[in-house]
């Protein structure tokens, strides 16, 4: 059952994303763009240019949001049986996650 619970994440988020470009072609539903970021975050311990577009994502984001669904993502991952994705994704979001501290002290260098 462990086994299978790791190609649940990955076959989800090829769902997410696949719904994201289609909504973002079709002008009336405006959920293309937030689809295909939960689906770069759901494959960002996979893919290298996902965890570019979180890190890249996460320093755009002021209000911390792609850091408490980074936090949700992970325990995604524990649930699934794959805490080393967990922790990746973890990383990830530390790595690039801008708190007022840190871009204070980086403005003030």
């Amino acid at each position: 059952m462990t086994n299978l619970r790791k190609f649940i994440i990955p076959a989800v988020a090829l769902l997410i994303f696949i719904a994201g470009l289609v909504f973002m072609v079709i002008p009336f539903i405006p959920l293309g763009w937030l689809f295909v970021a939960l689906a770069s975050l759901l494959m960002a311990p996979y893919i290298k240019f996902m965890r570019r577009f979180i890190g890249w994502l996460s320093t755009k984001d002021k209000t911390g949001f792609v850091k408490k669904a980074g936090e949700k993502a992970a325990q995604l991952y524990r649930w699934t049986g794959d805490p080393k994705r967990a922790a990746k994704l973890e990383t990830i979001l530390e790595e690039h996650s801008s708190s007022p501290e840190q871009s204070e002290r980086k403005e003030k260098q």
